[in-house]
């Protein structure tokens, strides 16, 4: 099996090496990750200029472009047929309406218009500048993914999987559950500067949340699992 690992936060970066430690597990490991973190870019691409493709390590290169570049050109322009694409773990959760503006969450879908099969992966923290212990993350995806990666994906499809920030002990009790996108946007709350720009200060762990939709279920503490149809999008209920 080959799997084609990538990220928004940038090659390097602790989350995308802790995946790399899962899915090695399950087959031979590419990865093609942005130069330099691409957070919050969505699923833009890159037209207007020429990107470097630089070979970093075996199987493993930087391209200075997108997340959805990454998988593009990983599908066109190396000689693999990837059976799997993971993109993560995501510093920081993609819940709801995250969705539609998440590198990460981009990456698999980019892959699920190639018909490859692909999973976002993303987890939740607390306290977004404190140290995060990534072994949590590890011991919940080392015993979840396989369960996911034995089911049979619709063409065209992938899933949206959200970790929580939970206690090391309570890993081996944390549940797997199926749900849907929570509907409602993130508190728009900004701060005006004296210079008169404006800065974001809404707070994340304070969004409104849908009872049993994945806002809830991840910060509840089980890990949140949403799946994706392009041939049917409709992930808000």
């Amino acid at each position: 099996m080959k799997i084609l690992l990538t990220n928004d936060d940038g090659w390097g970066f602790e989350g995308l090496q802790a995946l790399e430690e899962v899915a090695r597990h399950f087959g031979e490991t590419w990865t093609v990750a942005p130069e330099k973190p691409m957070s919050g870019i969505s699923h833009q691409l890159t037209f207007e200029r020429p990107m470097r493709f630089t070979q970093k390590q075996d199987r493993s290169f930087t391209l200075d472009g997108t997340p959805a570049d990454c998988v593009r050109v990983a599908m066109t322009q190396l000689d693999v047929q990837f059976d799997w694409v993971f993109s993560g773990v995501n510093k920081g959760a993609n819940l709801g309406s995250d969705t539609c503006v998440s590198g990460t969450v981009a990456a698999a879908r980019e892959a699920s218009l190639f018909g490859c099969p692909a999973i976002a992966l993303s987890q939740h923290l607390r306290k977004f500048k404190q140290p995060f212990d990534w072994s949590k993350t590890i011991r919940m995806a080392e015993k979840f993914l396989p369960q996911l990666m034995s089911q049979s994906l619709p063409p065209r499809s992938w899933v949206n999987i959200n970790f929580p920030d939970i206690n090391p002990d309570d890993c081996a009790t944390v549940k797997f559950v199926e749900t849907k996108l929570d509907p409602a946007p993130l508190p728009a709350q900004y701060t005006k500067m004296p210079d008169g720009k404006l800065l974001y200060c809404g707070v994340y762990n304070d969004r409104p949340r849908k009872h049993n939709h994945d806002a809830d279920v991840c910060f509840s503490g089980d890990i949140a699992v949403t799946y994706h149809d392009q041939s049917n999008p409709k992930p808000f209920h």
